[in-house]
């Protein structure tokens, strides 16, 4: 399934779900920031390590749909669940998971597709908090950004609230080569100081 579909389709899906909770479209409202934490991550390659897709200063909070860009040939994404069919990521608390419109990892072509919504009786949320926490196990050595491509936070009326991203980064780095760079390092920094050494003896 094409990259655009995707989107179509989890966009259609929540569109779906918050009309079912009385949601309609608004003007945006307030300005939150949704962002990749930690900024960078390094790890070595068969290493797993985590970060979650945060939202910070938002007012209202009630659905989120999130898609996510990475590089299949150096990353993939660890199956949260399992026990289910196909690869998802794991579900925050921000907003409340009432309704998982979709969750769905694609390794093979490097994509992630997260869209959550609350339902009555739950309340909009304010602050900050996590929307969902990613695992991702190293391939091959290299760097991928994480992407986020598209996304939409939404308030209690269906209104989009407005949010700038702040994207990612994974370094896959082998031991091995960190080693090699940093005996390397050191081993320039001692034959520079024994040259210093030799002339400031010559020249006594």
């Amino acid at each position: 399934m094409k990259a655009s579909t995707r989107v179509g389709l989890a966009l259609a899906l929540l569109l779906s779900a918050l009309a079912l909770t009385g949601f309609t479209w608004s003007a945006a409202q307030s300005q939150a920031m949704l962002r990749v934490n930690p900024r960078t991550l390094e790890i070595r390659p068969g290493r797993q390590a985590s970060f979650d897709l945060e939202v910070l200063q938002v007012s209202g909070l009630y659905g989120a749909e999130i898609h996510i860009a990475f590089d299949p040939q150096l990353l993939e994404v660890v199956d949260a669940e399992p026990s289910e069919e196909g690869v998802q990521i794991e579900p925050g608390t921000f907003p409340s998971p009432d309704f998982l419109v979709r969750n769905a990892a694609d390794n093979e072509a490097g994509t992630i597709d997260y869209a959550v919504t609350q339902l009555p009786p739950s309340q909009p949320g304010d602050g900050e908090g996590t929307v969902a926490r990613v695992t991702f196990r190293a391939k091959a050595t290299g760097t991928s950004r994480i992407q986020i491509d598209q996304f939409l936070l939404a308030d209690y009326e269906g209104g989009g609230i407005s949010a700038i991203a702040q994207h990612g980064q994974v370094t896959v780095e082998n031991s091995s080569t960190r080693t090699l760079v940093t005996a390397i390092g050191i081993a320039a920094l001692v034959l520079i100081g024994g040259g210093i050494g030799f002339v400031i003896t010559r020249r006594k």
